[in-house]
């Protein structure tokens, strides 16, 4: 059970939490978020399908694309032993629980400090905080890192997630996320497809796709990647409209960016690839110390 957070000014530091306390929904373990900008910092961040860790500062920087399956914990552990191993790290999971648990026994055994969801400093402007997925939160975080105006943020993954987030905010915070959409991403696009499709087959989504297709399963790739791309277009442009934003930047990350690189860029819209948004936020998150964003 998750208890009520002690109040700012009760003696507690407002980042220091333990185990089955704090405010962040599914917080297991927490302690208190690295502040030092120029020390060595190990991000993990957690999706369905693949596991990013990150080593930054420090004279070896370096990363790591995993997959999100048995057997992560000894791949990473394999990683991390083969360069200096960081004495703090932050965490985002999203993921299989099962695979979280092997991860926190690993990094909890192996480094000093492990800061489980850190405050990333953003106010939240939508309905219900408390539900918004955490990588969400830390991609619109590193997104405010790489630009100083509005943004819209494109993580295309197993689910594709277009959100708004501004450099505007109440004091105490560095933003506020102004929420988005999600949709599926082309994995589950062409999984659903060949499930709900008697006689659909099951086609391996490809970035840059014909929209003519020739035959079914160039017409199914067709319909996976140039309607994704569609997808993805339409939501940047009617979030910006929604959200007043007259030429947002777009921060593009996520494993199956591919999909969306060509159509955004040929938009014409300023586009910044990065494939370790999140892990950016959440060295930005624990680069500081802030109130825990707020809520209207």
């Amino acid at each position: 059970m998750v208890g009520r957070r002690p109040e700012h000014g009760q003696g507690e530091d407002p980042h220091l939490r333990v185990a089955g306390v704090g405010s962040a929904p599914g917080a297991r373990v927490e302690t208190k978020p690295p502040n030092r900008v120029n020390a060595p910092l190990l991000t993990v961040d957690l999706g369905n399908t693949t596991c990013h860790a990150r080593i930054f500062g420090g004279d070896r920087p370096r990363a790591a694309a995993l997959p999100a399956r048995e057997g992560l914990g000894s791949a990473l552990a394999e990683w991390l032993d083969a360069g200096p191993v960081p004495r703090s790290a932050a965490v985002c999971a999203v993921g299989d629980a099962a695979l979280e648990r092997e991860l926190h026994a690993l990094l909890t055994a192996r480094i000093a400090t492990v800061a489980v969801d850190p405050d990333p400093g953003l106010h939240l402007d939508v309905r219900s905080p408390a539900t918004v997925g955490r990588d969400r939160l830390f991609a619109a975080r590193g997104a405010l890192s790489l630009f100083a105006g509005p943004t819209i943020v494109v993580d295309a993954g197993t689910a594709l997630t277009v959100d708004a987030v501004t450099p505007e905010g109440p004091p105490g915070t560095v933003g506020t996320f102004l929420g988005g959409a999600i949709a599926p991403g082309p994995a589950l696009l062409a999984e659903a497809l060949a499930r709900g499709g008697a006689r659909l087959p099951m086609v391996a989504p490809r970035p840059g796709a014909a929209a003519l297709g020739k035959a079914t399963e160039d017409a199914l790739a067709a319909g996976v990647g140039v309607g994704f791309e569609g997808t993805v277009l339409r939501l940047v442009e009617r979030i910006a409209a929604e959200c007043g934003f007259d030429a947002p930047r777009i921060a593009l990350t996520g494993g199956a960016l591919e999909f969306a690189r060509g159509a955004l860029i040929d938009s014409g819209r300023p586009v910044q690839v990065e494939p370790e948004l999140v892990g950016l936020g959440l060295r930005a998150a624990c680069d500081r110390s802030t109130p825990r964003a707020g809520a209207r």
